[in-house]
C-alpha cells in the first residue's frame, strides 16, 4: 500500500510540473522571419495578377538567393530585408508572352533589433526609407507602409504598365 502512495505523489508532482510549464503565457510567432509585402496593381489601382511566371532574387554580397521561384500568376510577393545592410536589390524576372523581361527594385531601410519577449527572443524589424526601380514593366512604386515587422501588411504597391 505504501508503493501506491509513492505513485500517487509522483503523479501529482508530475501534473503540477507539466501544468506550470504549459502556462508560459507567451505565444511566439511560429514563423519568426520578418518579411515585407509587395502587392501588384495596374495603372487604375486595380489589383492584378501577373500573367506568366515570376522569379524574384535578392542580390547580396555573399551571393544571390531566390525568394520566389517561377510562381505563376502572382498578385503579391513577400520579401526579406537584410539585417546587415541598409539597401537591398531585388531582381524580378518575368517570363510570359514568349519573352523574358527583368526589373530591378531598390529598397533602402533602417534596421532595428527589437526584443519581442524574454521567451521569444529578439527580431530585426525594419523601416523602409525609400524605394526605386527600373521601368521595363514597372511604372511606379508607392510606399504604403514603411514598417516591416511580423504584421503582413502591404508595404509597397507595384504599379505595372498596361496597354491602353
Amino acid at each position: 500500500m505504501n508503493w501506491l502512495r509513492h505513485i500517487a505523489m509522483y503523479l501529482v508532482t508530475l501534473l503540477i510540473t507539466v501544468g506550470a510549464a504549459s502556462c508560459s503565457g507567451e505565444d511566439c510567432p511560429i514563423n519568426n522571419t520578418v518579411m515585407g509585402k509587395m502587392v501588384f496593381y495596374n495603372q487604375y489601382q486595380d489589383a492584378v495578377y501577373f500573367d506568366g511566371t515570376l522569379t524574384v532574387s535578392v542580390v547580396r554580397p555573399q551571393g544571390d538567393s531566390v525568394v520566389v521561384n517561377q510562381k505563376y500568376g502572382p498578385s503579391d510577393v513577400l520579401f526579406p530585408l537584410s539585417y546587415m545592410h541598409n539597401t537591398d536589390t531585388l531582381i524580378f524576372c518575368y517570363s510570359g508572352g514568349g519573352g523574358v523581361t527583368y526589373d530591378s527594385l531598390y529598397i533602402s531601410h533602417t534596421n532595428t533589433p527589437t526584443l519581442v519577449s524574454v521567451d521569444c527572443g529578439t527580431a530585426m524589424f525594419h523601416s523602409i526609407t525609400s524605394v526605386g526601380s527600373t521601368h521595363h514593366m514597372i511604372d511606379t512604386l508607392i510606399l504604403k507602409s514603411s514598417e516591416v515587422n511580423y504584421d503582413e501588411r502591404e508595404n509597397i504597391q507595384v504599379i505595372y504598365r498596361t496597354a491602353n
